[in-house]
């Protein structure tokens, strides 16, 4: 038997496998006949939308005029069988990182218990195996009683000869996997099975190449098991373990070897395997009487752990932490978080290990009526996408933000503040105060560039005043960023100023008007000082209960370029 059918074999088996846990869950369900009688055939409900957007100041390969589409639409079946479809459109060329598509379409029907997923779909097994990655194909949900099932089936990546996101050529990525999970009440079982790996014939070998490396075809496999549970009434507990098998190469004249590990009870490997193992667990004790939860946990994640099902994955690290979380003075002081130790290059390969001490926390607090405030810190590593003020205010409007974009973020604290100043029938005041810092390294798939290393600071305090009867407000803000990068820095301060007005009850209007004068360091792509300007006018009309239409003009100055844009949508809810 050749290698080729020996891997083809243990594919079909794991699919033997899917169908057999979907079918032992899948039996006879009573039908109410006297329900589906009186119910209507056929039910429609949902909402349609769409915008088209004029942009002018910019070059465009799609042109000044575009159009985004989108849709919910829900069938419903003698009151019984649920089908909601949903889409998104547009004829933009729209191009975001890891092979991420922005048209969309997919169809979701139900039954009771049972519901079904085909088109472009999202599902996240566990952090550590199926994470939130998109995929276009189907999927399924089954909640039989005391079980809960997830399949899914599809191709994670499309394959692409030319880079046009900054990742490099791709080959088809397809995958398959269930996660299934047995809750009788005082305990959690669970099993997850995760398979992936690319087409290789689908990108040719002239294409192979990027940045100077040769793009292989991958292949994982991914096992996890999870476990949880609560004894005394008090004390819960809850653990997963994951391995992840990666064959970085699939090329024939590699010769197959047995893993000896958890996932490589599914496949095979070569020359190019490895194996990953990430740990998480934690023990809990909540004092019901004081309002009080502390407990311990504990985090092991090897060096270079990922699986093809996620985007971005912290590794290389554990965590011993100690969490709490604490309810005060009735409810109007809540503390929570964690603290702990983390250390970094676990397998002690190098001499210049980084430990550290980590901690989050969050604070929350309510004094009278007036004033309120929040306190959040975390120094745990994380990915999460950067969203500066500056940025905010030159943004081409209309442009898709790449979520997937993420950057590591290794520092995080933010602060708000909101005081009621004055609230009668007639006029209402109120000054709140907001800050965040991030401090960003940017390292992807286990690189980490020096050159990356972000700091941003934003602030805000605003002054906000309306008339209730008059259902009129205005609001002015005074505004400081400062972004400090590895090429130089760029700060800036200004106003804004607010305007909102309804008319009637159906029709709302608004006008904000941003400035900001910055200056940076970076003079070889910004000039020292500059002036920034934003100006937006909003407006919003609904006809009936069924109908909303909203328009938006805009005018966006900076000393390189200045650009217009405005749009015009519409929304129909039936």
């Amino acid at each position: 038997m050749s290698q080729h059918t020996a891997c083809r074999l243990r594919q079909a088996y794991f699919l033997c496998l899917l169908l057999v846990t979907a079918g032992s869950f899948v039996r006879a369900q009573s039908v109410d006949l006297e329900t589906i009688a009186k119910a209507k055939p056929l039910a429609l409900s949902g909402s349609l939308g769409g915008t088209a957007l004029f942009m002018g100041g910019l070059p465009t390969n799609t042109g000044p005029y575009n159009y985004f589409l989108r849709g919910n639409l829900n069938l419903n079946f003698f009151g019984s069988v649920n089908v909601p479809l949903t889409f998104n459109y547009s004829d933009r060329r729209v191009e975001l990182s890891q092979g991420y598509s922005f048209n969309q379409f997919s169809i979701s029907p139900s039954y009771k218990w049972a519901r079904a997923h085909i088109g472009t779909n999202y599902m996240t097994f566990s952090p550590y195996t199926l994470n939130g990655h998109q995929f276009v194909g189907g999927g399924l949900e089954l909640t039989p009683n005391k079980w809960r099932v997830q399949l899914m089936g599809g191709r994670l990546l499309r394959a692409q000869y030319t880079d046009t996101t900054n990742t490099g050529p791709t080959y088809r990525r397809m995958g398959y996997g269930f996660k299934a999970e047995y809750n009788p009440g005082n305990y959690l079982l669970g099993l997850t099975l995760f398979k992936a790996y690319d087409v290789a014939s689908t990108l040719p070998l002239l294409n192979r190449q990027f940045q100077n490396q040769v793009i292989n075809p991958k292949d994982n496999m991914v096992v996890s098991v999870n476990f949880g549970t609560t004894l005394f009434h008090a004390l819960q507990v809850n653990a997963e373990y994951a391995n992840s098998v990666i064959t970085n190469d699939q090329a024939p004249e590699y010769v197959r070897v047995p893993i000896r590990s958890l996932a490589g009870l599914f496949m095979r490997g070569n020359a190019t395997t490895q194996s990953y193992n990430a740990f998480k667990g934690s023990v809990n004790y909540n004092i019901a009487s004081t309002h009080t939860l502390i407990g311990l946990g504990y985090e092991r994640i090897d060096p270079g752990y990922s699986t093809l099902g996620g985007y971005y994955f912290v590794n290389d690290l554990a965590n011993y932490t100690l969490n709490f979380s604490q309810q005060m003075l009735k409810g109007h002081l809540s503390l929570g978080g964690s603290l702990g130790y983390q250390e970094d290059d676990i397998l002690r390969r190098k001499a210049n290990r980084q430990n550290r001490i980590v901690g989050a926390l969050n604070l929350n607090a309510t004094v009278g009526d007036k004033l309120s405030m929040g306190l959040n810190f975390s120094n745990f590593r994380s990915y999460r996408f950067l969203n500066d003020t500056y940025s905010q205010l030159v943004r081409v409007p209309g442009q898709i933000i790449d979520t997937l974009s993420y950057a590591m973020v290794s520092r995080t604290l933010g602060y708000n503040v909101n005081r009621l100043l004055r609230k009668t029938e007639q006029r209402e005041s109120s000054l709140s105060f907001t800050a965040s810092y991030i401090n960003s390294n940017n390292r992807r798939a286990n690189l980490r560039d020096s050159t990356g290393t972000v700091n941003i600071l934003n602030s805000s305090l605003t002054y906000t005043l309306g008339f209730p009867q008059q259902k009129a407000s205005v609001s002015t803000s005074l505004t400081y960023f400062r972004n400090m990068l590895y090429s130089g820095t760029i700060q800036g301060v200004g106003p804004t100023v607010g305007l909102q007005k309804s008319v009637a009850d159906n029709f709302t209007t608004s006008l904000n008007l941003s400035a900001l004068s910055v200056s940076t360091s970076m003079r070889e792509t910004l000039p020292a000082r500059s002036i920034a300007l934003n100006a937006q006018a909003m407006a919003n009309l609904r006809v009936g209960k069924r109908h909303n239409f909203n328009a938006n003009a805009g005018l966006v100055r900076t000393q390189i370029n200045t650009y217009f844009n405005g749009n015009i949508g519409y929304h129909f809810t039936f």
